[in-house]
């Protein structure tokens, strides 16, 4: 189920919401697991069932590893999420890479003939940074077989995260089944729903089909300026189709009396690769800093870690060779960064700003295209005559809108999206809730239109 759906705004999302509050304390997790249960299980059974399972040997594994030796405990926990992983998401990958015949195919037909299940490398991260926060003594295993299931299953970061790990939640969700009376941010909460919406529709979504217009294009359909437009318009569909999943989460969490973290913080502000990658993706960033990083000697072997981590980043978000190669440009960025610190630094802000942005944006084609296409779309940049064909003043005025949004005003002055909560009340335009309103009626207007999240085939 997607949260840009008329299904889950007007039917599962105001039904939950109902049902939630109006049971006992006692119930209230129940109710959440059980609607997450439904809206994941949407899916296919096939994909609830796995994920089922991934959850109860998490849940289980947990007890062992305090009392089998940790090593193997640990391997044991890990192993069923794992699996299940490389087997929905890598397998046909891994065949595709060895060049397998039918023969070999057909042992694997099962998993092979369903599709990838929705937010499996969200979950499965959860799930294993659980056991080795366990394995590490950093927590104690959850006896509480329902909050656990809370944890793993709440649908608002589901999907698409944050990738939660189970100290952020765990007191939250306690306290969702202890407190009499919750006090949920439901202005604050509908705002940034309302906010999602609107720009994965008139921004994420607009700027993906724009760029679409100059795929596949053959050399005098498009020019070189088309190519460089298109850069920019995947930058901004990719940027803010994360980033507006991300407000909704927040919005969803804070309906039910439950703070996620801020997964993206302006991170095409970023004044190097470095810097980036603590503002991008947040959670994932440093989920492998602590879960990889550090556990390979961190900057002991520095350029080695570093094209590793980036190398897993790459496989993480799909497989193909085109996303690995996508890893390994980023992770060559922060070593480029590292070697050439003193003089970067040293750069003009708004320099570094721009220099930053232009070598993130030329690594998001390969999220869209074969590496064979993305050297040819490299060639035609470089060879294509200097002018524009596919592309007219008003796409060009749309994306310089974008970037006076992305670059020019900060997210503190209208977003307000990080606790304390409600320091927009008091400025009419930003924290009316008639703006909310008109925001939200615009895009449920316009859903049809709208396309899944990019992250929800991760």
């Amino acid at each position: 189920m997607n949260f840009n759906s008329l299904e889950f705004l007007v039917l599962f999302l105001p039904a939950t919401l109902l049902v939630f509050y109006a049971v006992p304390r006692h119930l209230r997790l129940w109710v959440l697991v059980g609607a997450s249960l439904v809206f994941y299980g949407v899916s296919g059974p096939e994909v609830l069932l796995a994920f089922v399972i991934a959850i109860a040997w998490g849940y289980a594994t947990a007890f062992l590893l305090q009392r089998w030796p940790k090593a193997l405990a640990l391997v044991m926990a890990v192993s069923v999420p794992a699996f299940t992983l490389v087997m929905f998401k890598y397998l046909g990958f891994i065949l595709d890479s060895v060049q397998a015949g039918p023969d070999m195919r057909a042992h694997f037909s099962f998993f092979l003939g369903i599709l990838l299940p929705a937010g499996i490398s969200f979950y499965t991260f959860e799930i294993v940074s659980y056991s080795i926060d366990v394995a590490d003594g950093k927590i104690p295993p959850e006896r509480d077989a329902l909050r656990f299931a809370g944890f793993a299953t709440f649908f608002p970061h589901l999907i698409a995260g944050p990738i939660m790990r189970y100290a952020d939640l765990r007191d939250q969700l306690r306290a969702l089944q202890e407190t009499e009376r919750l006090e949920p941010h439901l202005a604050s909460g509908l705002r940034l729903l309302a906010i999602g919406l609107f720009f994965k529709i008139f921004v994420a979504d607009i700027s993906g089909s724009l760029a679409a217009k100059a795929t596949g294009l053959a050399a005098g359909e498009a020019l070189a300026l088309d190519r460089l437009v298109q850069v920019a318009f995947w930058s901004m569909q990719i940027y803010y189709d994360f980033w507006a999943y991300s407000v909704m989460a927040i919005g969803l969490g804070r309906l039910f009396c439950v703070e996620l973290p801020v997964n993206f913080r302006e991170p095409y502000l970023s004044a190097n690769p470095r810097e980036f990658w603590q503002r991008w993706h947040i959670t994932l960033s440093y989920w492998l800093r602590d879960y990889v990083y550090i556990r390979m000697g961190g900057r002991e072997a520095y350029v080695r870690n570093i094209l590793i981590v980036f190398a897993l980043v790459g496989l993480w978000h799909g497989a193909g060779w085109n996303f690995v190669a996508w890893g390994v440009y980023h992770g060559a960025l922060v070593i480029l960064y590292h070697v050439t610190r003193p003089a970067w630094d040293r750069l003009p802000h708004a320099v570094s700003v721009a220099l930053t942005f232009t070598l993130v944006s030329f690594g998001w084609p390969l999220f869209f295209l074969s590496l064979g296409d993305y050297w040819a779309f490299l060639r035609d940049l470089a060879t294509l005559p200097w002018g524009v064909e596919q592309f007219g003043l008003r796409h060009l005025l749309f994306l310089a809108a974008i970037g006076l949004v992305t670059f020019g005003v900060r997210e503190k002055v209208w977003l307000d999206i990080e606790p304390p909560l409600g320091r927009l009340e008091q400025r009419r335009l930003l924290g009316s809730p008639v703006l909310a309103a008109a925001l939200m009626f615009a895009g449920m207007l316009c859903i049809s239109l709208s396309k899944t999240f990019i992250y929800f085939r991760f």
